[in-house]
């Protein structure tokens, strides 16, 4: 019997839910992908992370989400990109393998999955475009897992100059055409809208997260399903690892025409409501991306559960790990604040250390060159000072209390024609 979800958007956060009762055990598979992560000493999140990208890997491109208006072509892909959040050394590779081990597809059942590293924005065209015997350019059979270890990578590619690489992958995020026109036909590689199916799962040491969760104004970052790499609920005594899930596409590979996914008339109702407010500018938040991003897990949640319909309950359990995905995000930018601030303390120190030595440095030439203009006989402070170059006179009266405390001066103050005068002069 499957578990009540409750609805998570009051503001409860992830950590003040208790996992065993919420959202592990709602279903068995969620309950099995847990205990798979366990046995594997990984993250519950991020292997479901994982398995919710190998799901959508294996479903063909023809399997979409229905638009929300009139405009039958407006479709949305389900493609993914996850960000698996963590320290190094957290195991982010531990659970892409247990993801992997995970879900059971018999041959014929779903469709090959290709892991191969990110390139530059063309490549990512070149890679999802077969030739045929012909010479003629024909969408990949296989699905592409595209594999970024550590986060740096995609950050450099991002950031390069004249970089096409991140506009082509929110392009791949939605399903759109890809590729760019070429003299060299065999470099022309186009990628028709819809043609392919792919993903992006990156590992993600927060310290370095910095330049892509900046890219918010391009909408990369609410792209991502962010899940964090660490369990801190593991237990002392490693689980069993449960028989892998026998799961096969409900829709197959061979069939090529679209199969839109049944979308319950509640979240189609919820859904177009935000939209109609983001067009009329009530929402202004930047975030329509998260919507989409939330539609896509419910949907890998329900053809996880062999379904080709999203329920209220998938919508639920979606935002459950969106909530989880928030949490990480902040807790990201925490990280990087804390850095950020520690940087700047870290800078006035050194400011200040720099500014100190400065001063003391100073005061020492401003001293010597007071000795220089005493004798026995006592001189007028006043006169002294004006003998000094600008630059010193600032530390004047930092240089003659060294002088008197180191016993090399004396201070004497009167008055002259009824006016106070302070009189120095080197001591006997």
């Amino acid at each position: 019997m499957t578990a009540t979800v409750p609805d998570f958007r009051t503001g409860t956060e992830p950590e003040d839910l208790d996992p065993e009762s919420v959202f592990w055990e709602a279903r068995p598979e969620l309950a099995a992908v847990r205990q798979t992560a366990r046995a594997a000493m990984a993250s519950p999140w991020a292997v479901l992370g994982c398995v919710l990208a190998r799901v959508s890997l294996s479903v063909p491109p023809s399997v979409v989400i229905p638009p929300l208006g009139n405009d039958r072509s407006a479709v949305a892909s389900l493609n993914v990109f996850v960000g698996l959040v963590g320290p190094s050394g957290t195991g982010k590779g531990v659970a892409t393998a247990a993801a992997e081990d995970f879900l059971n597809t018999p041959p014929g059942g779903g469709r090959l999955i290709e892991k191969l590293p990110l390139g530059s924005g063309e490549g990512i065209s070149h890679t999802l475009i077969d030739t045929d015997s012909e010479g003629e350019n024909t969408p990949s059979i296989r699905s592409v897992w595209f594999d970024v270890p550590e986060i740096d990578t995609l950050t450099a590619l991002i950031g390069r100059q004249a970089s096409t690489t991140s506009s082509e992958l929110r392009k791949m995020f939605s399903g759109e055409g890809l590729g760019f026109q070429n003299s060299d036909a065999t470099r022309r590689k186009i990628v028709p809208a819809h043609s392919y199916r792919a993903a992006l799962v990156a590992g993600v040491q927060p310290l370095k997260a910095g330049p892509l969760l900046d890219d918010s104004a391009g909408g990369t970052p609410q792209r991502f399903l962010w899940l964090p790499a660490t369990d801190p609920g593991a237990p002392d005594v490693t689980p069993d690892a449960p028989p892998p899930l026998s799961w096969s596409s409900p829709v197959l590979a061979t069939e090529h025409r679209r199969t839109p996914l049944t979308v319950a008339a509640s979240i189609t109702a919820v859904l177009r409501e935000e939209r109609l407010n983001r067009l009329r500018e009530v929402i202004t938040d930047g975030l329509g991306q998260q919507s989409l991003v939330r539609l896509k897990v419910a949907a890998l949640l329900a053809l996880l559960a062999k379904r080709l319909d999203i329920t209220e309950g998938d919508w639920s359990l979606a935002d459950y790990i969106m909530r989880m995905s928030d949490h990480t995000r902040n807790r990201m930018r925490d990280v990087l604040r804390a850095e950020a601030m520690q940087a700047v303390q870290a800078r006035a120190e050194a400011r200040a250390a720099f500014d100190e030595h400065h001063a003391a440095a100073a005061v020492q030439r401003t001293a010597a060159k007071i000795l220089t203009k005493l004798d026995t006989e006592p001189v007028s402070a006043t006169t002294v000072r004006r003998g000094l170059g600008p630059a010193l006179r600032d530390y004047f009266e930092a240089a003659t209390d060294d002088l008197i405390r180191r016993g090399l001066i004396d201070r004497h103050d009167d008055e002259y024609r009824g006016q106070p005068r302070t009189l120095l002069r080197l001591r006997r």
